[in-house]
């Protein structure tokens, strides 16, 4: 209740036992029907209870951990490569989430080259969320920006703010 779950976006628990946080998921669950939960797990049993109980996302951090060093073996340049995007988001290029819903009206269904977002601002498209959560990896130019899907772009600062610009004037 201090933590205010009642009226929270979002929760994630990280507690070390399985249980505490299957627990603490369906507390928050009752308290929040709507509430986005993320959870830490340390087992499959224990990803499938929470999954069960509500929980959104499970992050297992001995998986993730062990894939992560496996792939620095493997392929350690492209490692290098996304930590830089994803941990360095002040440096000279970024990873950001559109959210479809957000822009201008205009836009709305529209395909993504009606709206110049690449070419005006230099930004690459690299990915598209469908309303249905299908991920597509380079979408055409044709794709529709439809509510409650999402863009993914890679750009510099100075292409990101131009986006920003294109996007959502002020």
């Amino acid at each position: 209740m201090k933590a205010d779950v009642k009226s929270a976006r979002a929760l994630i628990t990280t507690l070390p036992n399985d249980a505490d946080n299957l627990f603490v998921v369906l507390t928050a669950r009752a308290l929040n029907p709507g509430l986005k939960i993320i959870s830490r797990a340390s087992s499959d049993s224990s990803e499938k209870k929470l999954r069960m109980a509500g929980v959104d996302s499970v992050v297992m951090p001995e998986r993730v951990g062990g894939a992560h060093m496996a792939t620095l073996v493997a392929k350690p340049d492209v490692v290098e490569f996304l930590e830089h995007l994803t941990l360095h988001d002040t440096e000279a290029a970024q990873l950001m989430e559109i959210m479809c819903d957000e822009l201008p009206i205009e836009f709305h269904n529209k395909p993504i080259k009606e709206t110049g977002i690449g070419t005006k601002s230099g930004v690459t498209i690299i990915g598209f969320k469908t309303a249905g959560g299908e991920l597509i990896i380079n979408p055409t130019k044709e794709t529709k920006l439809v509510p409650s899907s999402k863009l993914f772009v890679l750009g510099t600062n100075g292409q990101i703010q131009s986006m920003k610009n294109i996007l959502l004037p002020e």
